[in-house]
């Protein structure tokens, strides 16, 4: 009977129509059936019905068991409010965490629920938690030995929500960890923070700029700590991830104690803002001329903000900050070199053909169209006749013989469609006026497809001219949202 009536469970649970069963008869006929593992792996109703996911299914299972029910573990030692955490069932979390039911878990149970809040980001529940039990969450760890202060300092700002002014559940049981940490002795502390991996460090390289804040206000020793395996500091660190924001949050009396530092290979702060970041690979989805002014910018951020002896400091291979930078970005400056000169060669190729085509009107008209396609081609031109792209100069990142010879290319083409409209008009003089009308206003689809397909060239200049290092880059970019959203439907409208 038994073996008969899992079966009829399982399939109550697993499928949506409930093959006709009622869960009340099943459970009437054996009132056991729901504390009894369903499969090889140990899972009760419960853990099934978490497991498929089946809101209404757990919410009748609850009404008909007791507390002690609902905290049986599988043979992973996982309860049903393990899984449905695992899964971020928020209203299934809720229901299976009442406070009746707490009141009777096991102590390793809530330490393994409480730190699973935390990885999938429940804070309320987390919050809820430890406020209950206090001195031994603190110092409770995981399967990779992280403690709860650890997997908050790794989680980004983002996901942490602290960056409104109203304080954030994250940031409520953030500051009471640390509150609570610094109440224990010190070498428990020290272990705590440093082992695994340093927490200050953790929240550095997520870029958790109040969680850095937090944990330096009220601990001033977690500044003096370095990373052994390579001598480097606070400062170091914030400096080799990029993070501006941090960089500013720190108080300068103690910057003044960590910016003549240098790590175990002699490197100051200043040789490490010329590294390429540790993130670079994410940034080379951006165009290398981007990718190198916000290099750039960076590397002139640190080099005002620290002490002028710093920036002729050699490090253990007798290298500058300013020569680390130039070894570290020779790819990259190699990429936007052979890219200019791509471009170069492209813009001659097309403003020959314009001056070619506007030497014969400028015979009868004002050759402004000649004269602008001619500046273009000497523009481009000096990319190769010249040095201009020294090593002092490869980190600017739009050219400007490029930026000038597409510009006066533009005008060139602009031109020349503005004089073979006007004469269009002459042409036609003699027949219908719609007819001189209708071919003026084809004149505008060249000039729309030429700003068109010149999207990515203005969406390089705009980015790496006139935005702060600080910006936040997207996949979108500025030009194409400008032609997408003003553009086209004036184009559009016109048809």
């Amino acid at each position: 009977i038994a073996g008969s009536l899992k079966e009829d469970l399982t399939r109550y649970i697993r499928w949506d129509d409930h093959e006709g069963l009622e869960l009340k008869s099943i459970i009437d006929k054996c009132a056991d059936i729901v504390r009894i593992p369903l499969n090889d792996r140990g899972d009760t109703a419960l853990h099934e019905a978490v497991s498929e996911r089946s809101d209404e299914t757990v919410k009748e299972l609850v009404k008909r068991m007791s507390p002690e029910d609902m905290l049986i573990p599988n043979l992973d030692g996982m309860l049903p409010v393990h899984l449905a955490v695992l899964y971020g069932r928020n209203q299934i979390v809720k229901i299976l965490s009442s406070q009746e039911v707490l009141d009777k878990m096991k102590l390793e149970d809530i330490k393994r629920l409480f730190l699973m809040t935390i990885r999938v980001d429940m804070f309320d529940l987390g919050l809820q938690l430890f406020e209950k039990h206090p001195t031994t969450l603190v110092i409770a760890r995981n399967k990779e030995h992280l403690t709860a202060l650890h997997m908050l300092a790794q989680k980004p700002p983002k996901r942490l929500d602290m960056g409104d002014n109203k304080e954030s559940k994250a940031g409520q049981l953030l500051k009471k960890l640390w509150t609570k940490v610094n109440q224990l002795e010190h070498n428990t502390i020290m272990d705590l923070i440093t082992r695994p991996p340093l927490v200050l460090f953790d929240a550095i390289k997520s870029g958790n700029a109040e969680a850095v804040k937090i944990l330096i206000d009220k601990n001033c020793e977690l500044v003096t700590i370095k990373d052994p395996k390579n001598g480097r500091n606070l400062l170091h660190l914030v400096v080799l991830f990029r993070h501006e924001r941090i960089f500013d949050s720190i108080p300068e009396t103690l910057k003044e104690n960590l910016e003549r530092a240098v790590d175990n290979e002699g490197n100051n702060i200043l040789h490490l803002a010329a590294h390429l970041p540790v993130e670079f690979e994410e940034l080379s989805s951006f165009r290398a001329s981007i990718q190198m002014q916000r290099e750039l910018e960076w590397f002139k951020l640190v080099v005002w903000r620290v002490p002028g002896e710093l920036r002729t400091m050699r490090n253990n291979m007798g290298k500058r900050p300013i020569d680390v930078f130039y070894e570290e970005h020779k790819k990259l400056s190699e990429e936007i070199k052979d890219a200019g000169k791509g471009i170069a060669e492209s813009g001659m190729l097309v403003a020959a053909l314009v001056a070619t085509v506007a030497f014969a009107a400028a015979l009868s008209n004002v050759p402004v169209a000649l004269f602008t396609s001619s500046a273009s081609i000497l523009s481009f031109l000096s990319n190769f006749t010249s040095s201009r792209f020294a090593q002092s100069e490869f980190v600017i990142s739009q050219h400007p013989s490029l930026t000038f010879g597409r510009a006066l290319l533009f005008i060139s083409v602009f031109a020349m469609i503005v004089s073979f409209t006007a004469a269009s008009f002459l042409i036609f003089d003699h027949k219908s006026k719609w007819v001189a009308y209708l071919v003026a206003s084809m004149a505008v689809f060249p000039i729309l497809l030429f700003i068109l397909f010149q999207v990515n060239f203005l969406d390089d200049f705009l980015w790496s001219r006139y935005y702060r290092l600080s910006e936040v880059y997207t996949d979108r970019s500025f030009t194409n949202l400008i032609f997408t959203r003003l553009l086209l439907p004036m184009l559009v409208r016109v048809l």
